[in-house]
């Protein structure tokens, strides 16, 4: 759908020229998605006929406002619709607010428009114990229009006997020389950055946007864990990366990415306090970018290679986790991070978030294991955002 704001006719207007009640361009009418501003009064047959050769789908939204008898336009026009059994709603706000809202569409639309155009990959196979989050390509590609590829996982370990850029040496020594300690070999750095090396080199070569790798069969052939290279690849502005080959996970982190232009934290809930309202949130791999500090140490399962121990800062985040064939379903709250927590028996970074929805949901209710967690308050935008695409 378009994220502009257009007249009858094909001049191309800004939210509040086109929304301005002293514009000539009052008595024009507005498509963004499937919603119309009825500017004033008066305009009733021409947004009528402008829907019987729009091919608009309903809902139809009529955006109204406080001014100029745009309300009882809108009253009439809903009406109508009934009438002839198109399903419609109106949202009326001051002029102002309109505004704001009409704007937060266009940018809604734009992101939409690069999920459609988004390419992830799995890299390998999903892991066994992923028994709930499979989903159907299809399905996404009808739902969203992202392309979900497969990519042997023997492609990426044939990328590994490359030697090291100039840049991967130093992505390398700025990953030593940032960290709080290390207590794993030089050698087993160096060969962490060999796997973040190949899996850009794959994702260039794939035209891929976000990727999810079988991390555990690559260390299991190669000798060298993921970790590191899928924190290096969510550092990176245009790219996302997820683990054990989870695509809805790597969907819910790509989405989030988009919408808060910033990287996200892939990770087990590994407790809930119902009590106190909060989750432990655990994993190798954060981003390096988001952390405070972190330590270089080894991958918790397998107790070799190389994995993250970061220290997130205390502050608001969002949990979100998108599921289901489609990818249609979702939970999503806003939380704060009170604590990060050291237990050898669990991944390496860990955080206690209290969360803002009540955290028996994900016990009665829960949308698989891996959930994703950004810094920031999110939630509402992104319930908007989800809300305003499940419109079509």
């Amino acid at each position: 759908m378009e994220a502009r704001l257009q007249e009858v006719g094909s001049r191309v207007l800004s939210p509040e020229e086109f929304l301005s009640p002293k514009s000539t361009e009052g008595r024009a009418i507005l498509r963004q998605h499937n919603s119309i501003l009825v500017g004033t009064g008066g305009t009733e047959n021409m947004i009528t006929q402008f829907l019987a050769r729009s091919g608009l789908s309903p809902p139809i939204i009529l955006l109204s406002h406080t001014q100029s008898n745009s309300l009882p336009a809108a009253m009439e026009v809903r009406a109508y619709l009934q009438k002839h059994g198109i399903s419609s709603r109106i949202i009326h706000a001051p002029f102002s607010e309109l505004v704001k809202t009409v704007s937060e569409w266009c940018g809604f639309s734009q992101v939409e428009e690069r999920i459609r155009e988004s390419r992830l990959a799995v890299i390998g196979k999903p892991s066994p114990w992923l028994v709930a989050s499979t989903v159907s390509t299809s399905a996404v590609r009808k739902r969203w229009g992202t392309t979900i590829l497969d990519v042997q996982l023997d492609e990426l370990i044939g990328l590994l006997n490359k030697p090291p850029s100039e840049k991967t040496e130093m992505a390398i020594e700025t990953f030593v020389r940032g960290a709080v300690c290390s207590d794993v070999p030089e050698e087993d750095v160096k060969k962490a950055g060999l796997v973040s090396q190949a899996m850009e080199e794959l994702a260039q070569k794939q035209d891929l946007d976000a990727l999810s790798v079988e991390c555990f069969t690559l260390e299991h052939k190669a000798g060298i864990s993921g970790c590191c290279a899928l924190s290096w690849l969510n550092n990176l502005q245009g790219m996302v990366a997820g683990c054990e080959g989870d695509v809805p996970a790597a969907f819910t982190m790509m989405i989030a990415k988009y919408l808060t232009k910033q990287p996200a934290f892939l990770a087990n809930i590994a407790d809930i306090d119902e009590s106190e309202n909060s989750v432990v949130a655990a994993h190798c791999t954060v981003p390096t970018s988001i952390v405070n500090a972190y330590e270089i140490t080894t991958h918790f399962e397998t107790g070799r290679s190389v994995a993250i121990r970061g220290q997130f800062p205390l502050q608001p985040v969002t949990v979100m986790k998108m599921w289901g064939d489609d990818l249609s379903q979702y939970w999503v709250s806003g939380g704060d991070i009170k604590e990060n927590l050291r237990n050898e028996t669990g991944c390496r970074t860990q955080v206690r978030v209290h969360l803002a929805k009540p955290a028996k949901q994900l016990l009665e209710g829960s949308l698989a294991n891996h959930h994703v967690i950004v810094l920031g308050d999110y939630a509402n935008l992104m319930e908007r955002f989800l809300a305003f695409n499940a419109r079509k």
